[in-house]
């Protein structure tokens, strides 16, 4: 499968907090380039921001919405910091709503940083492709072992997981 990488950054590469420097390569690129043999993969990528997903700004998620346009690629996975995934979500699907229905588009991200002993990563970004071979036209985040639609998800901070939005406002109406 042929897939186009747009790295975001995020704790997956190793940045922590929106004050970390940012690191000149993707450890996402560099595991993937390992792997793509045994997943059967053709990566592309480009580097557009690598940073703390709290730093992204809306220029950032301009640059990739244009970086999703201009890819002739119909699979795109996404690196992104778990803070702000969701709200980069419903930006990459709200200015790009025509093309979305022709390309299958997976916001990933972990909690431990890839290459870390304990890391989530190799896991999540596992998910991650087997989502992006469903070919299930869209955006979608995918966590936890679960897709999530963007406008569907928060992030608990108390917990660090994802949870589905209708609960958490359910459980606030109490």
């Amino acid at each position: 499968m042929q897939i186009a990488l747009l790295e975001t950054g995020g704790t997956i590469n190793g940045i922590i907090g929106p004050d970390d420097a940012s690191p000149d390569e993707s450890r996402v690129l560099h595991w993937l380039n390992e792997m793509s043999g045994r997943l059967s993969l053709q990566v592309s990528a480009q580097l557009l921001v690598m940073k703390d997903s709290r730093a992204m700004t809306d220029d950032d998620r301009q640059a990739l919405a244009v970086a999703i346009a201009q890819t002739p690629a119909d699979h795109i996975l996404i690196p992104h910091g778990t803070y702000t995934m969701p709200q980069t979500g419903v930006y990459l699907r709200a200015q790009l709503d025509p093309i979305v229905q022709q390309k299958c588009i997976v916001l990933v991200g972990s909690m431990i940083p890839l290459n870390d002993p304990d890391s989530d990563a190799p896991q999540s970004l596992e998910f991650a492709i087997e989502t992006l071979r469903s070919g299930m036209p869209g955006v979608w985040i995918a966590m936890n072992k679960t897709v999530w639609h963007p406008g569907d998800v928060i992030k608990d901070l108390r917990t660090g997981d994802y949870v589905s939005r209708v609960r958490v406002q359910e459980k606030n109406k109490r």
